[in-house]
């Protein structure tokens, strides 16, 4: 692998984070703008069985340090989901994002070995690679693209470079 596991799971992360923050924001606008009360976007979703605005934005969050955690042993901080507007949802991004900026290079030396047990799986470790590769990116990029497709859904006024973010 090219990349180092702190590049994917720091780097990366933290830049996914802003993307969702500045996504929140715009949400935050639009619902202003146009009067709407903030929890008919925080409750829509895509279809009945799928999780609304609000749980994809949690699970980016949550997704992006647990990964920092699970891949250097560093007890990342729990999260109570008791959010219930953008601005708490922009708080917790927030705290994400503090948690992983404070990981270093070095805290990811053993990552590739290392045994991921997810808590809903725990029987069935996964390693590193592995679990940041075929389980983390993927899931954490599925949840940013729900909560896009949510907004984009519900008229918000965001296009790819809003998904995208700053590159480079």
């Amino acid at each position: 692998m090219n990349a180092s596991y702190y590049q994917l799971a720091v780097t990366d992360y933290l830049r996914v984070l802003d993307n969702l923050t500045h996504l929140i924001d715009k949400a935050s606008e639009y619902a202003k703008s146009l009067k709407i009360e903030e929890r008919v976007l925080l409750d829509a979703r895509l279809f009945p069985d799928m999780f609304p605005l609000i749980r994809q934005i949690r699970m980016v969050c949550d997704m992006t340090k647990n990964a920092g955690s699970w891949l250097t042993g560093v007890d990342a901080p729990k999260f109570d989901d008791t959010e219930t507007s953008f601005a708490e949802l922009k708080e917790r991004a927030a705290k994400a994002k503090a948690f992983l900026g404070a990981l270093k290079e070095s805290d990811f030396a053993e990552s590739k070995d290392r045994l991921v047990r997810l808590p809903w799986n725990p029987n069935a470790p996964l390693k590193g690679d592995v679990f940041l590769l075929q389980h983390s990116i993927p899931n954490v990029f599925f949840h940013l693209t729900t909560a896009y497709n949510i907004l984009r859904h519900n008229g918000v006024p965001i296009g790819k470079a809003d998904y995208l973010g700053k590159i480079g």
